[in-house]
């Protein structure tokens, strides 16, 4: 006799609405960083009424942040003061960061790429924290980007 084949379509289906419930989450994830990022903000300005005339808008940079902290991928923002130390080596830069493309997600990402290539480097655990050490290591890695970004293309 003929033994009943299974079939793929439940799984295919299960598959694509598990993708659905991801992508759902997803965005709720992403909104709920927003509020958080407009909350902070918003705390900060009532605090400073002359902030509060020049930061009417989210930065770029807040957003990214604020996803990123939800993201294990970048768990190092998270300790110390190491996340705002990464702001503001940003918003040095940011004109020239804007020049050539970078955009505040791209910078993360390079950040998070500095530090595993440390952590390689040093044969490091994967969730190390990070240290005085390594943020200095990703420090002059970026400020050796912004350097080579001066010297190939000009200021």
């Amino acid at each position: 006799m003929a033994d009943k084949k299974k079939s793929v379509v439940e799984d295919l289906l299960k598959r694509e609405k598990l993708s659905k419930d991801f992508e759902r989450e997803k965005t709720l994830s992403e909104k709920k960083s927003i509020e958080s990022a407009v909350e902070s903000i918003s705390k900060a300005t009532e605090s400073n009424q002359e902030s509060a005339k020049s930061s009417k808008f989210i930065k770029s940079i807040d957003i990214a942040f604020s996803q990123a902290k939800a993201d294990l991928r970048y768990y190092f923002l998270n300790d110390g003061s190491f996340g705002d130390e990464f702001k503001r080596l940003f918003n040095e830069n940011e004109d020239l960061f804007k020049r050539y493309g970078i955009t505040s997600q791209k910078y993360l990402d390079y950040i998070r790429e500095s530090f595993d290539r440390y952590k390689k480097i040093h044969n490091m655990m994967p969730l190390e924290p990070m240290k005085l050490k390594q943020f200095k290591y990703v420090e002059d890695s970026i400020t050796e980007l912004v350097r080579m970004f001066n010297q190939r293309f000009g200021k």
